[in-house]
């Protein structure tokens, strides 16, 4: 029995076959129509308690301009840190956040925020524009090395008008702009300095102790700018790397939340009575492989796209997502007016044309390629996604290995000092607008962690960026979708939501689109 997808003639793989190597226990099956997609827990009644969540991994550093870890931007970013605006999940746009309103200047090069009166730092000093400018101009810093960089590539200068207002002088019209600031979390100067690990900020909690490899804590900040926020008085995040021992301590009350549930977590405790299950949009997430383009033979294209036919996505959603993710290989969503047409599909899973790829590229069973694929602990399905790669392309009689690593040596190896062949990865699609896509670290021109900028990319990267009409704009990122499509800098497997699983008692929460979630509403 094959998958129900083109197999390109060659090593079909039955669905037995399939779920003994990636070691799924779950039945198959899909699941449309049992969660809600508002992005939001439903309102409850306020009330002090301590939110304990089970969290995959540990962070690296507390500093929100050098970390994009997804647990870090769910953690610490989400709570201790705010931007000068929040992405509304149901409208996809910036509401008013640490900024009260803007507007933007006739020629499109100017924009003025009026910064929210009254909002405090953790240490109970006031909020100023002079913070917003250090921020921007921190960012920037090439010292820094923040991968949010590209989200303020476009501002060129920053001045603190007064106390209250900051203006921002643009290189050029940035259509994207209030999208790009959500990622940007203010700092304080006075503070930067011990921000690996005293981080101070705006946001409903203050930070109050981590102690790496085990637990995350941040409890209420009763000065917070938002009138009876927050509701509860502290949050743990529990770092448990075991799947299995999250859900059994949301089952024994020992957690109140799962972050970033897996497919087989979500089929296992469908029809729970006592767990509540969250989705946000159908496409926030996307998962890869991320590829080394300086690294030979990687850095031949034909190389690139053998690895992309050689990887079975239908069967990889349907096996170990059981239908709650649908395979791509465009990180760019149907949902979004930029989406190349017809381009979700391209790239079929045909292990005749992986081969012949191959073969052209110089490897065959009697000079095989040998690659090392990178996976993280606590990321089963990205584990799973290593495994089938492994599996076909030895099937080939390549030489792949697969090599399990925790977050922190992961993130090192990956994209501090860049050491490695290839690696399984997930990103936000960005759906507020296809430039934060590229502005990503895994799409930023001169610092994406595929080392990838062929000649003229910048610019029409730079092009799509600043285009203000909205046909031609979308024209330039349809361009830029076929350069990637063709080039194969990294492997897109599919879209899928993010879920949280949680108990009955617990409510309020808002995930934000990108990876920046609201806890200031949360009871327990």
């Amino acid at each position: 029995m094959t998958n129900g997808h083109d197999s390109g003639g060659a090593f079909p793989v039955t669905r037995a076959a399939f779920l003994r190597l990636v070691g799924g226990a779950a039945a198959f099956g899909t699941t449309t129509g049992l969660f809600a997609t508002s992005g939001a827990w439903p309102a409850a009644a306020a009330g002090g308690a301590t939110l304990t969540i089970g969290i995959s991994s540990d962070i690296k550093t507390l500093d929100p301009h050098r970390s994009s870890l997804d647990v870090f931007r769910h953690t610490i970013r989400s709570t201790v840190f705010e931007a000068l605006v929040f992405v509304n999940p149901a409208t996809l746009k910036a509401d008013p956040r640490l900024a009260a309103s803007w507007e933007t200047s006739a020629d499109g090069l100017t924009a003025t925020f009026k910064l929210k009166p009254g909002v405090k730092w953790h240490d109970g000093t006031p909020l100023t524009a002079a913070d917003v400018a250090f921020t921007i101009n921190r960012v920037k810093d090439k010292a820094i090395g923040s991968p949010f960089a590209p989200q303020v590539s476009q501002v060129s200068s920053v001045e603190a008008v007064d106390d209250l207002i900051v203006r921002m002088s643009l290189s050029a019209p940035t259509p994207a702009l209030l999208a790009n600031l959500a990622a940007v979390q203010i700092i304080g100067a006075k503070n930067s300095g011990k921000i690996d690990t005293q981080p101070v900020g705006t946001g409903p909690f203050r930070f109050a102790v981590w102690t790496p490899g085990d637990h995350i804590r941040v409890e209420k900040f009763d000065g917070y700018h938002i009138a009876g926020s927050p509701k509860i008085d502290a949050i743990d995040w529990k770092i448990v790397p075991d799947s299995q021992a999250r859900l059994a301590g949301l089952q024994d009350g020992s957690l109140q939340l799962v972050a970033l549930a897996e497919g087989k977590d979500v089929k296992q405790v469908q029809g729970n009575d006592d767990v509540q299950v969250i989705t946000t949009k159908p496409y926030i997430l996307y998962e890869n492989f991320n590829i080394n383009t300086q690294r030979a033979p990687f850095n031949d294209k034909r190389v690139r796209q053998a690895l992309a036919y050689a990887f079975d996505r239908e069967a990889y959603t349907k096996t170990v997502w059981f239908g709650l993710a649908r395979p791509t290989i465009n990180p760019i969503p149907p949902e979004m007016p930029a989406y190349l047409p017809d381009s979700a599909k391209q790239y079929a899973f045909d292990l005749d044309k992986a081969a012949a790829l191959l073969k052209d590229a110089g490897f065959t069973k009697e000079n095989p390629l040998k690659m090392e694929i990178l996976s993280i602990v606590g990321f089963d399905s990205l584990k799973s996604m290593a495994l089938l790669l492994q599996d076909n392309l030895n099937r080939l009689g390549h030489k792949v290995t697969v090599r399990e690593m925790e977050a922190t040596v992961w993130f090192d190896k990956f994209v501090t000092k860049p050491d490695f062949d290839i690696t399984v990865d997930n990103f936000n699609t960005v759906p507020e607008d296809p430039s934060g896509m590229f502005n990503s670290p895994n799409f930023a021109v001169g610092s994406n962690v595929n080392l990838w900028n062929p000649p003229g990319y910048t610019d029409l990267v730079n092009k799509a960026a600043t285009e203000i009409d909205p046909a031609k704009r979308i024209a330039l990122y349809q361009d830029l979708q076929k350069l990637f499509l063709d080039e194969m800098p990294q492997i897109t497997v599919d879209h899928l939501p993010l879920f949280f699983l949680g108990a009955k008692s617990v409510a309020g929460l808002v995930i934000g689109p990108s990876g920046i979630d609201d806890y200031s509403g949360v009871t327990v």
